[in-house]
């Protein structure tokens, strides 16, 4: 069960944790199914990513996938917003590996 971006998540897909907002509290539970206004208002509220049932894990191991992004930032993380962005990017990366 990764976390998987908003723009890529569908219609019909169910939760597999509740979507917490930063205040920790729920704003939707676990199984409940996304429809595209619930997608829409996801956006709205500034959640990035949910956790959904039924989703398999990427097919390249954890290490390279951290490695790959290493190399992809090794030369703009001096960069204004490049950490930040990394960050989140190898955030993203750690929840598809559970």
């Amino acid at each position: 069960m990764p976390k998987i971006l908003l723009n890529e998540l569908k219609p019909g897909m169910k939760l597999a944790r509740p979507v917490l907002n930063e205040a920790d509290m729920v704003l939707l539970g676990e199984d409940t199914e996304l429809t595209e206004a619930v997608i829409e208002k996801l956006k709205t509220l500034d959640v990035y990513a949910v956790y959904v049932k039924g989703v398999s894990k990427p097919d390249i191991p954890r290490e390279e996938a951290l490695l790959e992004l290493d190399k992809r930032f090794e030369k703009v993380e001096h960069e204004p917003y490049m950490d930040m962005l990394k960050r989140v990017l190898k955030e993203h990366i750690e929840g598809l590996y559970g």
